[in-house]
């Protein structure tokens, strides 16, 4: 595992439909062979992963839960974490970044269109 520990939180893009994924997707990718990366993002709330695909291998994606989309699912204990990590999405390395925030919620404007009759 590599840890990048005492580094300053980056500025990640906005969590949003567009860069989250479920669980399905990621079980997916493990089966389709797509997964190239898992990152741990450390925060004082607990711990969120961030994915990186070989088809959009530049992108972050957030994994989140389907009841909200805009913010990443976050894991309360990285041991519990790890070991789910090496039984569901087997990768050989994964990256931990320490002290870092949340991202932003994002908009999704289909969600947002909604509530005004379009």
């Amino acid at each position: 595992m590599k840890v990048i520990s005492e580094s300053l939180p980056k500025l990640r893009a906005p969590c949003s439909r567009s860069n989250s994924l479920l669980e399905d997707d990621l079980d997916l990718a493990v089966q389709q062979q797509t997964l190239t990366k898992i990152t741990i993002a450390e925060t004082s709330e607990g711990f969120y992963l961030i994915v990186r695909l070989k088809w959009a291998d530049q992108k972050d994606w957030y994994l989140c839960t389907r009841r909200d989309r805009t913010q990443p699912r976050l894991f309360k204990d990285l041991n519990r974490l790890n070991e789910h990590l090496k039984e569901a999405y087997p990768t050989e390395s994964l990256e931990l970044l320490r002290n870092q925030g949340l991202p932003e919620p994002g908009s999704d404007k289909r969600i947002s269109q909604l509530g005004k009759g379009e």
